[in-house]
């Protein structure tokens, strides 16, 4: 399979790390990473669970969408921010880059919203990962923790076909996948954790385990859990024993460093809007108060506006 890979983050390396054995992979990103990439001759994966590491040799790298211009790719993997997603699908268009299965892998609610405004009836792929990984320094990716990816489709003629694709090439690659014909459960699923985890680990910068160990967090969780729980009811969707998953999950991922922690300490701009923020708007429109999220969603913007006023 011809597959692009658009945004070399921690989620779009560990990828193409998997996916370039048994694929034709091109790979867009950061000048930073793409350059170290090509200086040393290869991608260096760390699996990290298996303590194993590999040099990926990736041959198609670009730090720009116009060195790809013209071409055709069987699916289209958008892993940059999710802040990040509209630019780069008008430069996807601009570039004549094409493709009739586009596969979103970003966290929070609204995605799909952002790309049928922009692709139209193209075939709109979710792809919610469970995945643990991380950019230590350049030209190097760690994979901290094996998890399965939910795919499913939501706008398209094709979309069911295309979703089991993606599911197809995940598990080729040795990556756990599931094709699931409604991916709304699975999305309230994730943005349950990510509302969780992501910004309490952002806060208080520890690792994923801290939201599990230190009692004094679990009160704030269990606020969390409430509110959401209650805008996923409204939308048809059940969450079961919320507080549960969430410690779980911060066990089970305990050493894993955020996504939003990350981004935190190296001071760049967080997804913050698409996660609690998102949380945060929908109970507006359904008449949800949601008091703990928004105090979250504004203590992080918070952080992101901070630097120039630290001592």
């Amino acid at each position: 399979m011809k597959i692009l890979i658009a945004g070399m983050g921690a989620i779009g390396s560990m990828l193409a790390g998997y996916l370039v054995e048994k694929n034709d992979v091109f790979c867009v990103g950061r000048r930073w990473h793409i350059n170290k990439i090509e200086e040393q001759g290869y991608l260096l994966l760390k699996i990290l669970f298996k303590s194993t590491e590999k040099k990926v040799i990736l041959k198609h790298l670009a730090t720009s969408l116009s060195k790809f211009s013209n071409h055709n790719f069987d699916c289209i993997f958008i892993c940059v921010k999710a802040y990040d997603l509209e630019n780069i699908l008008r430069e996807i268009i601009a570039n004549r880059i094409n493709s009739e299965c586009f596969v979103f892998f970003q966290n929070g609610l609204g995605i799909e919203d952002i790309a049928r405004r922009i692709l139209g009836d193209m075939n709109i792929i979710r792809a919610l990962t469970n995945n643990g990984a991380n950019i230590p320094e350049p030209g190097v990716v760690i994979h901290a923790g094996l998890g399965e990816t939910f795919v499913g489709g939501v706008f398209g003629e094709k979309k069911d076909f295309y979703a089991k694709l993606v599911v197809d090439i995940l598990m080729k690659a040795g990556l756990p996948a599931k094709f699931v014909s409604d991916i709304t459960p699975c999305s309230y699923m994730k943005i349950l954790i990510n509302a969780t985890i992501n910004p309490l680990t952002a806060l208080l910068r520890i690792r994923n385990k801290g939201v599990a160990e230190i009692p004094w967090i679990k009160p704030i969780v269990k606020a969390l859990c409430n509110e959401i729980s209650k805008i996923a009811e409204r939308q048809g969707v059940k969450l079961e024993e919320p507080e549960k998953i969430v410690f779980e999950i911060a066990k089970k991922t305990g050493d894993n460093i955020s996504s939003m922690l990350q981004d935190i300490l190296k001071e760049k701009k967080t997804e913050i809007d698409f996660i609690n923020g998102a949380i945060v708007r929908l109970g507006e429109k359904i008449g949800i108060k949601t008091p703990i999220n928004e105090t979250i969603y504004y203590l992080i913007k918070a952080i992101e506006n901070s630097q120039p006023h630290k001592v």
